[in-house]
């Protein structure tokens, strides 16, 4: 709930921003302007929580992963060097 609140908050202001703040700000606070503001952040939400709802319901899908904790992660592997140093040879001549 949190994160879909979270998605439409930022979805829902960036399209009030972009399509109604000038209305807002300019003209008479209709009741369709209204429905329009409140739409404008409810069509997000919906698309966030049905989109996860739909992802946790459907039949075959792989079971979700547990987060992993710093606690219980494996530590990272050092990534082998591409170019090896080539041997240096301590002989004087």
């Amino acid at each position: 709930m949190a994160q879909t609140a979270t998605a439409a908050l930022i979805v829902g202001s960036t399209l009030f921003m972009v399509n109604l703040y000038a209305q807002v700000r300019g003209g008479p606070f209709t009741w369709v302007l209204a429905v329009r503001v409140v739409l404008t952040f409810l069509v997000p939400w919906l698309n966030a929580t049905m989109g996860i709802a739909i992802g946790l319901r459907r039949p075959g899908a792989p079971p979700r992963r547990p987060a992993v904790t710093p606690a219980t992660a494996a530590p990272p592997q050092p990534a082998p060097c591409p170019h090896p140093k080539p041997a240096v040879s301590t002989q004087n001549s």
